[in-house]
């Protein structure tokens, strides 16, 4: 029978999840805290003009959390299947550098969602007590930027490597 070799993360991911982790914490500590202070319609729909385009119920602060939540949790679980090679036969494996790229690859999606969607969170929190926005708009094309890049060169790296190999 053969053996399956775990692929360990980088430790920089493991630090890097820990980080964002504790940042998404303490957003939805914060949004806790201050849950009871908040009006009972606060926005939940920008416009791009940074108008209120929509209000809704105050437990509504918490739908994107729980949305960037699940797909943390979605890309973590993909990363640790990424981790270990399927050994099936007739089908070839992928190498430990390959793996090792998926890795990363869902490492840096899977925090990059989670800190936009933390930040979007304060965002949120803030407009609801009455202050102006934090996010602008420009700060979303930004984060898509930075994802599309991420997965840009995720892809690439991984054509380059099969090549190599």
């Amino acid at each position: 029978m053969l053996e399956q070799q775990k692929t360990p993360t980088p430790r920089f991911c493991k630090s890097l999840t820990l980080i964002v982790a504790t940042i998404f914490l303490a957003g939805i500590t914060a949004t806790l805290i201050q849950y009871n202070k908040l009006p009972a319609s606060i926005p939940v729909l920008q416009s791009f003009k940074s108008e209120h385009a929509q209000f809704g119920p105050k437990i509504t602060i918490f739908y994107l959390p729980f949305i960037a939540l699940m797909l943390f949790l979605l890309l973590q679980y993909l990363e640790m299947r990424a981790a270990y090679p399927i050994l099936r036969k007739n089908k070839p494996t992928l190498s430990h550098i390959q793996r090792q790229n998926g890795i990363i690859t869902f490492c840096l999606i899977k925090n990059s969602i989670l800190l936009y969607f933390t930040y979007s969170l304060f965002n949120d929190l803030t407009v609801a007590l009455g202050h102006e926005r934090i996010l602008q708009q420009w700060h979303a094309y930004v984060f898509l930027f930075v994802l599309s890049t991420i997965f840009i060169m995720g892809i690439v790296r991984g054509i380059l490597l099969n090549k190599k190999g």
